[in-house]
């Protein structure tokens, strides 16, 4: 991917295009990864709804007979069950979690960059993982820096 963008974008300066590329360019680019993730995992919570919308309009329209919305609601969440699962068989979650622990490694100074403390470390200390992961934390990184961190978190 890097010579890809060095051979579009380098010119006879590569070096000086992945110097613009490490200044929290990677970081952004997981972190935005991570949201559209979370916002595709929520839209596929309302695909139900919106199939069963779909349904009844078209049979109005169409001038079918009238089903029950809750027969029709009924039948399209049960057909969804397993087509859902077989989305989360690739881990969507999973995956978004990989991006946010990612950009907080990849990041040269999370403790200085809001998309990153918004977008990764604040959604990880939620679900525990900056507490499960704390000790390795302090072992990894600067104690002043995990010290910072964490107050810049509302002691997440």
């Amino acid at each position: 991917m890097v010579q890809e963008l060095d051979k579009s974008f380098g010119g006879g300066k590569p070096r000086e295009a992945r110097r613009q590329l490490t200044n929290h360019f990677w970081c952004d680019l997981l972190i935005a990864m991570a949201e559209a993730i979370e916002k595709f995992s929520k839209s596929l919570n309302q695909i139900p709804e919106y199939v069963t919308a779909v349904i009844m309009q078209s049979r109005q329209n169409e001038g079918r007979g009238a089903l029950l919305n809750a027969l029709v609601g009924l039948a399209v969440r049960t057909a969804w069950e397993p087509i859902k699962s077989m989305i989360r068989t690739t881990g969507i979650e999973e995956l978004q979690r990989t991006c946010r622990i990612l950009a907080v490694l990849i990041c040269p100074a999370p403790e200085d960059h809001k998309a990153v403390q918004d977008g990764a470390l604040l959604p990880l200390a939620q679900e525990g993982m900056l507490e499960i992961s704390k000790e390795r934390l302090e072992q990894v990184f600067p104690a002043d820096w995990v010290h910072r961190l964490r107050e810049g978190l509302g002691g997440a």
